[in-house]
């Protein structure tokens, strides 16, 4: 079994904490890189319980949004939301989605996860109207040179270079093992730039001034971390 059919419901619940890093900054700055979604199809791969998606059609205008994840364990949707179960490894096999043409594609922390990252990119590209949007958001790639320098024992410019797979015990179970690709800035960059995209504005998120001071204890994780890394870019 794949670990993210289990750690679906752990995931979900910490990201709805008041402290989730999730609802303090990533979720704001995801949606400024989207623009407006008003009257616009969404494709959102790696969707989780699919609850940002329904909040795209209900809170944000958008015309439609299919929502992919192969956790499976879906918020009940409008009608203008559909959910399916699907690796997004292999997304281009989807019956679901062919012949589908999408104005924003959407990649919230999930693309690591792909097994072969060039075909899913592809395969989205396939899927976009020649004007639309993607969006990537990942982990920084210092957060897991951090990481593997204090595992290791190693320096972190030797971590950081060190791409392929990393496993570790999730943060919101630590009895389940993810295993994704690792990265430099350079490696995500040109994974889009190679595979059909060209990139239009990187952002990496911090908290506030304010939610600095309401939080301490994410500011010092940030501190150390780094936090997420978001590229939006556009068909070629």
């Amino acid at each position: 079994m794949d670990p993210w059919q289990t750690l679906t419901t752990d995931y979900e619940q910490r990201r709805t904490r008041e402290d989730s890093l999730d609802r303090l900054m990533e979720w704001d700055a995801q949606r400024s890189m989207m623009g407006s979604v008003e009257g616009k199809t969404v494709l959102d791969v790696g969707c989780g319980n699919g609850a940002k998606a329904i909040e795209l059609v209900t809170g944000h205008g958008a015309a439609s949004v299919v929502g992919v994840d192969i956790g499976a364990e879906f918020t009940p949707p409008p009608e203008q939301v559909s959910f399916h179960s699907a690796d997004l490894s292999t997304v281009d096999e989807l019956d679901a989605l062919k012949g589908r043409r999408f104005d924003v594609v959407l990649f919230l922390q999930s693309l690591a996860y792909a097994r072969d990252r060039a075909r899913t990119l592809r395969a989205v590209r396939s899927m976009m109207n020649d004007d639309g949007v993607l969006v990537v958001s990942m982990a920084h790639p210092i957060r897991y040179a951090v990481e593997r320098s204090e595992r290791d024992g190693v320096g972190i410019g030797d971590a950081y270079h060190a791409v392929g797979l990393y496993s570790y015990p999730s943060l919101w179970n630590p009895e389940i093992t993810l295993t994704h690709t690792t990265d430099t800035f350079s490696t995500i960059h040109n994974s889009l730039t190679g595979n059909g995209f060209r990139v239009e504005q990187v952002l990496e998120p911090q908290l506030s001034d304010e939610n600095k001071l309401r939080y301490p204890h994410k500011q010092d994780w940030l501190s150390k971390y780094i936090g997420i890394i978001i590229f939006r870019a556009r068909p070629a």
